[in-house]
């Protein structure tokens, strides 16, 4: 099977996603059913442990999907873990400074180029099983590195960011942006913001991320040119489909 990230970069339209905050392998299965690309297993808003977060990367790689994990924070100590577990790639929150995304991504890549320890025996090397040097290839190159930029003038700075050298991906945050500036996604100045991030991205050579409210949202994404597109999230999906039925019966 085609590595994530090689997949994602020969993806003719980009690849679509959503967010998972449910600690149910089921759940991962009826996205897999449904049709989805990837997961973002999501340890930010979601009170994921570590182990469940662990397994639902597994369950996800079963069914087809490319595994993600967004990370809870900058303090970095789930990274190993999700990493040996086989994460096809982290999510950063909340990047604003350029040292503390050189940081964090060389925790993600081999020594000495970066700061991540051999672990061979997890799940990522197979068990111990496969080979080391596929391992570590894995590992560096085809790990997806992705930081999430979230205010206006970090926006602005997304070259500089995606130039760092071990960031193979940026994400746009609408939602913290609106935060900021009070300006929502449908913002002319916003949308303008949203153009030149992803213009830089590709003039960077890296993948660029967007997550998308509503399926009009997600397809003007996807034709737009972004890489990976996540679409509403697992709850929501279900409580919306939930609501509907209700509705639909009752009338």
């Amino acid at each position: 099977m085609e590595n994530f990230v090689d997949h994602a970069r020969n993806a003719k339209g980009g690849l679509l996603g959503t967010w998972v905050k449910l600690p149910s392998l089921e759940v991962v299965q009826l996205l897999g059913h449904a049709g989805f690309d990837f997961v973002v297993v999501d340890m930010e808003h979601a009170p994921l442990a570590l182990d469940r977060a662990c397994e639902l990367v597994f369950a996800a790689q079963a069914m087809g999907m490319g595994a993600l994990v967004r990370l809870p924070d900058h303090a970095g100590t789930t990274i190993q873990p999700l990493l040996d577990a086989g994460a096809d790639g982290l999510l950063v929150p909340r990047i604003t400074d350029l040292d503390v995304a050189r940081r964090i991504t060389a925790r993600m890549v081999f020594g000495p180029a970066g700061e991540r320890g051999l672990g061979f025996t997890a799940r990522a090397g197979i068990w111990g099983l496969g080979a080391i040097p596929a391992y570590l290839e894995r590992g560096d190159r085809q790990c997806l590195r992705m930081i999430q930029l979230e205010d206006w003038a970090t926006l602005e700075a997304t070259a500089d960011f995606a130039a760092l050298e071990h960031v193979t991906g940026v994400f746009i945050g609408h939602g913290d942006l609106f935060l900021s500036s009070g300006k929502p996604p449908t913002d002319p100045e916003v949308k303008a913001l949203t153009a030149r991030m992803l213009a830089a991205t590709k003039t960077a050579g890296v993948l660029s991320g967007v997550a998308a409210s509503s399926v009009a949202d997600a397809r003007a994404y996807l034709e737009a040119g972004f890489s990976l597109v996540m679409l509403s999230n697992d709850t929501s999906l279900l409580g919306r489909a939930a609501m509907e039925a209700v509705k639909g019966t009752r009338g």
